[in-house]
């Protein structure tokens, strides 16, 4: 063969490659992708576990955070429940990047399956170090793979465990009727899955997917018109593939009515009231059943939240331009204040004081007003000195949970319109509804953000500092730099 011959020949192949890899890069998916594979406790494949990503964390290094929630809206990659094939496996898509330019390292997720305990698994799914990383890092993370013989990041399967039996039935002489409705709550159940709970007659509802381990447990049936019964909060310990039965009396839920203090005045605006109720005595930490409610405060200022189980209560209140007072607290959040619950309706007046109104002005780079800047904050509100939550953004009814269902989203945490605004043609914008611990705010642009500050933990924020004064109008002035000028990055 001439050489000729020869050198449109290797031509034609290294045009071959040149254009498989422009397909292969044309059609790869735009997001790295997890092999998620669910087994039982024998390592045999579990199909049709049903998989929902929904939050992530940081790739470990220099910058290492906390839980972040899986917003599709931010990292363009939406996260929908993916199901397991015959071999146990789901394809989880998931963003690069957290925010910015942080990397994801790894998912958190909530497991479900009809025969099984829930689970809410996290797993490492990219393994090597952040970009920007020293060579040292790099070869440090390179000897370690070769050691452990794990080349090529492969999450650890997910074990699913078999349950425990768990039966609930209401005392036959009880006063409520035993067609109403049962149901029923467990200590670190955070399962939404409608398999759960199977009623096999009037009165009874049985689990067999209860984790093994001690639990607390209380029964809650519905009347008619929507009053809530409560049983006692009682202590079991569950034994896979085991049955615990309990027997239980049922006692009506109390009333808190109320009023909010002279210092707010009337009429009352855009008021509302949200309780949290504990077991009494019970540690936070331990996920006890506990209760929520909240309900509108009228313009004479009353209100009344019904059907609330005995125990210990945690109550906030907000309203326009007046929140309510700390309760015992030991950091800088909104604490709730705490009441007694018994077998009686109580009244309370809640503590009220002053909000401050913010107004931030916001300029571009080149110190020209910016439009359509969104500039908010979260002040939060922290329960039983372990959950914390935007102040009334958690404005949902645990009643309304049980009977309906969960809500499609975020249901316990909706927007509060008080602590945001957005800039108008001058720039200016209205935060109207602060509380005086409110330290700090974000700015959103499509094309501008805050510069970037070192936080006290060593890694980055966009974020201003601000001194509220209550019952004052506190004005700020903020410049913002071009988006993509400086990102965060590991290194």
């Amino acid at each position: 063969m001439k050489p000729s011959t020869w050198r449109w020949i290797l031509l034609a192949a290294a045009a071959f490659v040149v254009l498989v890899l422009l397909v292969s890069v044309a059609t790869a998916p735009k997001h790295p992708a997890a092999l998620i594979r669910i087994v039982d406790a024998s390592t045999n494949p579990i199909a049709g576990a049903v998989i929902h990503p929904e939050g992530l964390r940081t790739k470990p290094g220099p910058y290492v955070s906390g839980w972040y929630g899986w917003r599709a809206d931010l990292n363009g990659v939406p996260n929908p429940p993916v199901t397991t094939d015959i071999d146990g496996y789901a394809r989880v898509p998931y963003p690069k990047y957290v925010f910015e330019r942080i990397e994801t390292g790894t998912l958190c997720l909530s497991v479900n399956h009809r025969d099984f305990v829930p689970d809410r698994p996290e797993r490492m799914v990219a393994m090597a170090p952040p970009a920007g990383a020293p060579w040292r890092v790099r070869l440090d993370d390179l000897w370690s793979r070769i050691r452990h013989k794990i080349l090529i990041a492969r999450p650890d399967p997910i074990v699913l465990q078999r349950g425990a039996i768990l039966k609930i039935s209401v005392r036959p002489d009880a006063v409520i009727s035993a067609n109403a409705r049962l149901f029923a709550q467990v200590s670190g159940l955070a399962s939404e899955d409608t398999n759960y709970w199977i009623r096999p007659e009037p009165g009874v509802i049985v689990t067999r997917r209860l984790s093994a381990g001690p639990h607390t447990v209380r029964a809650v049936q519905f009347e008619s018109a929507g009053s809530a019964w409560f049983s006692d909060v009682t202590s079991i310990t569950a034994v896979t593939g085991q049955s615990n039965e309990l027997v239980v009396d049922l006692k009506r839920g109390v009333t808190v009515s109320g009023q909010l203090d002279g210092t707010v005045l009337r009429p009352v605006k855009g008021g509302r009231v949200v309780a949290h109720v504990w077991p009494q005595g019970a540690k936070p930490q331990d996920n006890p059943p506990q209760w929520h409610g909240w309900t509108a405060v009228r313009e004479d200022g009353s209100f009344s939240i019904g059907s609330l189980p005995a125990g210990d209560l945690e109550i906030v209140a907000l309203c326009d331009g007046f929140v309510s007072t700390n309760g015992p607290g030991q950091s800088k959040m909104c604490y709730p204040q705490k009441h007694l619950l018994g077998t009686n309706d109580i009244a309370i007046t809640i503590g009220m004081e002053p909000t401050a109104r913010l107004e931030v002005q916001v300029t571009d780079d080149k110190g020209n007003p910016l439009k359509d800047a969104h500039v908010s904050t979260w002040p939060n509100v922290r329960y039983g000195e372990w959950s914390a939550t935007i102040l009334a953004c958690d404005c949902y009814n645990m009643a309304d949970l049980l009977q309906e269902g969960p809500k499609p989203g975020a249901w316990w945490q909706q927007l509060v319109p008080d602590f945001q605004g957005t800039s108008d043609s001058s720039g200016l914008a209205v935060i109207p509804n602060l509380p005086r611990n409110v330290a700090e705010f974000n700015v959103e642009h499509p094309r501008f953000a805050l510069p970037a500050v070192v936080t006290a933990g060593g890694d980055k924020r966009r974020q201003a500092s601000v001194t509220l004064i209550p019952g004052q109008t506190n004005r700020v002035s903020v410049r913002l730099e071009p988006r993509d000028e400086s990102p965060i990055k590991h290194y």
